[in-house]
């Protein structure tokens, strides 16, 4: 049913409310239901009242359409065993009868005036006389209303029928109409409104079954549905008769009669949303004593009267009488119905004649009548929707006025941290997934969070999680691995953190979009890895990139939901064995999946394990940080080149091993630099050459050219000289002998000035900074060996690579134990397991220099991959490829579900009477139960424990996890 056109319900009823003040006495005071205050029970009463109000109402339709007292016995009686059926069914035919030829003689005449004859002027006048052939048709109608049972009309009971005919003419031969057509037959079950009598009294007794399960609201029951689906068919089969017949009158020509007449504006409508106003004391006991005087079996009674005192749930020493009309005022509405469509009949019979006389033809009184009933069976169905929709529609209003606004899920989410503090105990209570990246006693070098960016413009905020922290060195704190290449795995201890987060879903819109922030200080750095949990202790990495600098990351994540436990049964029990395995597989998958993955490792605490210094030792040395991860990064240098010899120098304090690092770090950049300038000058010098290459082609080509033509002299010198003279040729000769030589000399000077070229104006090169140079680290004396400091909660080298022997708490095993109590604890079936993704486009603001503007830059995939692959190389070169384990890290896994509701917010609560707080409480300690892997009496508050028990008590039933 579409939601409530108010304005055209209230015109309506206020129509009705004038003719209801002349039926009651004056001292009665019925109004708006809305208008009254009232209980909620009254609402299920008016909706009880509204029903069999239509109900009757539309009774009174079928008697007026011919249904008598007998016969509606019998339908009461057929339909203990079977459907009942009303069809109209109607045959057209359309047979040739004759054809006529006449004249017609033209309305326009033409005068001519004739002169000169002896008699004096003549006039003559002509007309145009025009000969028309009429064809004739012979029109004949039989329709028949009647109601059979099942699926036999052999067996019937005729409500209405007629056979009418009427005369068509055309000026062509051809049939206007078909000659023969069989309208479709027009059917409406009406089983279930005959089901709604008690054969005994003919009383209607439909009331809604409150202790259902299907039962929510007033409005949302299945008893409720029924009622609508049946005047929801009733409309359309009302619509489609006075469709038809409506299509026959236009068959009959010239029949000069009123069809705009033909309405039901004037008829009452009995079923009105109204309630008893009752003012004072006395006027309540008035209704009572009414109430109970009401019988249902007084002479023409059609609805049952409701209860008269009903007691409160909540005290039942209190007793409320319900305002809703008696049913003696429904039954008088009902006969004021019956008596309007007297009065239209009356009315239509002085405009169409009686079915029987002479004039009738197609359109007589009966099909007007046929008309006016279904136009007002038509709105007596969608008065009855509107009033069921008004119903629901005053609790909307009243849960918004309660309120004061309209309940957003951005609201919910917000009242939810609300009820969460309230909920658990402090130390389980769900927090912001903020984590700061720092060492004990140190300032963060920076954060990453999960923020949610609610859909109403507010700030985004960080999501809150339970959490369960697994710190270093506690039993299941192995460490974890995993590959950066086909060759190399990296295995990192550290912190590990369980996070169990459940969102909300309304109306397939979750309202919401995540993001995975990642924050760096100034000279500051750390790595961000993001994967999957793939199994015991390995971690599969799907991307990387390092965060230094006052970088600010931002990656989108999308959610994808599951099938809930019950629906993927449902769904796999009628496939084939194989089919089902192949699914069952498949989610498995999936669940594990929904282990979302945080990996992060500090780069300082790290490059002092790798080069052998102590810890701590890097904390003020900001240059040498830059400057070593620099050659790392850019460079990929080996960490063997730049390491402390602790072999060879044991007992050096941190002074030296700092200076001796820096040493190294110098020389590399010495070593770089000055690679840097040869390539410089190599450039340089082919720029040279470059220059050159062109004037030494030149000389080249001529000197070649010369030599050819003195060769050719020569050999002509020869000739002539083997002749005996000399002659002009010689003298040729002789003149061009000395250009030759100055030319070969200009090209041996040419050839000697590229070997010793004039170096050119230097171009201004940005070398690298070469770092402060440190003092010579002088030979270490032997002195008394220093212990090494640890950091608090961090294991160190023999600790991880022993701890393959301790045991590894296996994460992938929490998905299938939240999938198993998803299905036990949660029988609304809405707790869907869910899948965290990255977003394909990542944005990254960061600062190429101290003082310059923060700039912007979009991160596609490829360049994702180019970030991954350089991560990877750091990790390589802090790890040794993989021999050293690194130990200052941390890791947080998300596994997240979604609650999802079909409806808004509000819908949930006025439509499905739920309280979605209480659904949701449920799973988020469904969640957390298994998270903490404790139980409920654990977490929550000890003056909430009676509550969640009242509402949730299947959590307090359930059997613990198993470790």
């Amino acid at each position: 049913m579409d939601r409530l056109e108010e304005d055209r319900f209230r015109r309506r009823v206020n129509k009705a409310i004038g003719s209801v003040k002349t039926i009651l006495e004056n001292a009665r005071n019925p109004d708006y239901a809305d208008a009254v205050p009232h209980s909620y029970d009254d609402k299920y009463y008016l909706a009880e009242f509204l029903t069999n109000a239509a109900l009757a109402a539309q009774l009174n339709v079928l008697e007026l359409l011919g249904l008598t007292e007998k016969s509606l016995k019998k339908l009461i009686s057929w339909a203990q065993s079977r459907s009942v059926t009303i069809r109209l069914k109607a045959e057209e035919r359309c047979v040739f009868d004759r054809e006529e030829t006449r004249k017609v003689e033209s309305v326009t005449e033409h005068v001519t005036e004739v002169k000169g004859s002896i008699f004096g002027n003549s006039k003559r006048t002509d007309k145009v006389i025009t000969k028309i052939t009429e064809y004739f048709w012979k029109f004949n109608v039989e329709y028949e209303l009647f109601v059979f049972q099942g699926n036999d009309p052999s067996e019937k009971i005729t409500l209405q029928s007629r056979s009418a005919g009427c005369e068509l003419i055309t000026t062509v031969k051809n049939s206007p109409q078909p000659e023969v057509y069989i309208h479709p037959s027009q059917d409406v079950n009406i089983t279930w409104l005959l089901n709604r009598i008690n054969p005994s009294d003919g009383i209607f007794t439909f009331a809604i079954n409150r202790k259902a399960e299907s039962c929510r609201t007033p409005r949302r029951n299945s008893e409720i549905e029924s009622a609508l689906s049946v005047f929801g068919l009733f409309h359309d089969w009302c619509n489609s008769v006075e469709s038809y017949f409506r299509r026959l009158f236009a068959v009959q020509q010239s029949h000069a009669l009123n069809l705009s007449s033909l309405n039901d504006s004037s008829i009452f409508v009995p079923v009105l949303p109204l309630f008893e106003n009752l003012e004072t004391s006395s006027e309540k006991k008035k209704l009572k004593e009414k109430a109970e005087n009401d019988s249902s079996s007084k002479p023409g009674a059609l609805i049952a009267p409701p209860p008269t005192v009903i007691s409160s749930p909540d005290d039942a020493a209190s007793k409320h009488v319900p305002v809703v009309l008696p049913a003696s005022d429904v039954n008088n509405f009902l006969w004021e119905q019956k008596r309007s469509i007297s009065e239209k009949f009356a009315e239509l019979s002085k405009t169409f004649p009686a079915k029987d006389s002479k004039d009738a033809k197609l359109i007589s009184m009966a099909e007007a009548s046929i008309v006016v009933l279904v136009m007002h069976g038509s709105v007596l169905s969608t008065h009855f929707q509107d009033c069921v929709e008004y119903i629901e529609n005053m609790l909307y209003k009243q849960l918004v006025a309660a309120i004061g606004k309209i309940v957003t899920p951005a609201d919910f989410a917000n009242y939810m941290r609300f009820h969460n503090r309230k909920l658990f105990r402090s130390a389980f209570e769900p927090r912001p997934f903020c984590q700061a990246i720092r060492r004990p006693d140190h300032y963060p070098e920076g954060t990453i969070s999960i923020e949610s960016q609610l859909d109403d413009g507010s700030l985004a905020d960080p999501i809150f999680t339970t959490c369960r922290k697994i710190s270093a060195g506690q039993p299941g704190a192995g460490p974890m691995r995993f590959p950066i290449n086909a060759a190399t795995e990296v295995v990192f201890g550290g912190d590990r953190f369980l996070h169990g987060w459940v969102s909300t879903q309304w109306q397939s819109q979750s309202g919401q979009s995540l993001s995975l922030i990642a924050r760096a200080r100034q000279f500051s750095s750390f790595i961000l890895v993001v994967g999957r949990i793939a199994g015991p202790g390995l971690f599969d990495p799907k991307a990387a990139i390092i965060i230094q600098n006052k970088d600010d990351l931002r990656i989108p994540l999308l959610l994808e939901t599951i099938p809930t436990p019950k629906e993927f049964r449902d769904a796999i029990s009628s496939l084939s064995p194989e089919q089902q395995r192949f699914c069952k597989a498949f989610r498995s998958m999936q669940l594990e999946s929904t282990l979302f993955g945080l990996a992060v490792i500090q780069i300082k605490p790290q490059l002092e394990k790798l080069l052998n210094l102590q810890y701590d030792s890097l904390t003020k040395e900001i240059r040498l940080t830059q400057d070593l991860m620099e050659l790392f990064m850019k460079y990929q240098v080996p960490s063997d080149l730049l390491s402390f010899d602790i072999q060879q120098f044991p007992n050096a304090s941190e002074s030296q091993r700092i200076s001796a690092v820096k040493s190294h770090v110098k020389n590399m950049f010495d070593m770089i630099n000055s690679s840097k300038d040869k390539e410089i000058a190599q450039a340089q010098l082919q720029q040279t050459y470059a220059a050159l290459s062109d004037d030494l082609l030149e000389l080249r080509v001529n000197y070649e050219v010369q030599s050819e033509s003195l060769i050719s002299r020569d050999k002509m010198k020869e000739k002539e000289s083997a002749k005996g003279g000399g002659g002009p040729a010689m003298k040729r000769m002789m003149v061009a002998k000395p250009q030759m030589q100055q030319q070969s000399q200009r090209l041996s000077s040419v050839s000697s000035s590229s070997a010793v070229a004039p170096k050119p104006v230097t171009p201004v090169v940005k070398q690298v900074a070469k770092p402060v140079a440190a003092p010579a680290a002088a030979q270490p004396s032997p002195q008394p060996a220093e212990v090494k400091p640890k950091e608090p909660g961090i294991p160190d080298a023999d600790a991880l690579e022993s701890a393959e022997e301790s045991t590894v708490v296996d994460f992938t095993k929490v998905p299938a134990d939240l999938d198993r109590k998803f299905d036990e604890l949660d029988p609304d079936s809405a707790l869907r397991p869910t899948i965290i993704n990255t977003g394909t486009t990542w944005s990254k603001k960061f600062q190429k220099a101290i003082l310059g503007d923060q700039e912007s830059l979009s991160l596609s995939a490829s360049e994702q991959g180019d970030e991954r692959n350089r991560t990877f190389d750091l990790l390589d070169a802090l790890s040794r490829s993989g021999s050293l384990p690194i130990e200052y890290a941390e890791l947080h896994v998300v596994v997240a579900a979604t609650h999802c509701f079909e409806k808004s917010v509000v819908d949930t609560v006025v439509q499905d009477s739920i309280n979605p707080i209480e659904k949701v409480e449920r799973s988020v300690l469904i969640v957390s139960t298994t998270v903490q892997d404790r139980p409920v009496e654990e977490l929550v508050r000890h003056d909430q424990l009676d509550r969640v028990r009242t509402y949730s008590p299947m959590l307090f039933e359930a059997a613990p996890l198993e470790n």
